[in-house]
């Protein structure tokens, strides 16, 4: 079983909560811990935030939910900028993928025709009673 939800939006603050809202709604209706909603909303707050990593105009949220992964894929970004925060490792500060290997499982940069996309994996469980609809915890 898989789900798919794709979201475009302008890219400007004003609209970045519409994002966050959205990945709240799935993870609420998914029953997702209070834990995974918040690391899946700060890490896509986190890429959101860095006007450096945007390029001009839309900015698209992918959400997939699959058995045991929820993935969420964000772009199109400017994968230099990208690559270098992601591969950051100093200790006297907290860059990008250092704050994001502490919210998701998997991270990685995909190329795609019109940019960079990051890709996010966060493990779920699927939990599946009998004469109920599936949970996800």
């Amino acid at each position: 079983m898989t789900s798919a939800i794709t979201l475009k939006i302008p890219h400007q603050r004003p609209y970045h909560g519409v994002a966050r809202l959205v990945v709240g709604g799935l993870a609420a209706r998914l029953d997702l811990s209070y834990e995974h909603l918040e690391d899946l909303q700060l890490a896509l707050a986190s890429i959101l935030e860095h006007d450096r990593y945007m390029l001009k105009g839309e900015v698209t949220v992918e959400l997939d939910v699959g058995e045991d992964m929820l993935t969420m894929l964000v772009g199109p970004l400017k994968g230099d900028e990208l690559q270098v925060d992601l591969e950051d490792e100093r200790e006297d500060t907290i860059a990008l993928g250092r704050l994001l290997r502490t919210l998701v499982d998997d991270m990685k940069v995909e190329s795609r025709d019109d940019g960079a996309w990051l890709r996010l994996e966060k493990q779920v469980r699927l939990i599946r009673a009998e004469g109920s609809n599936d949970r996800v915890s």
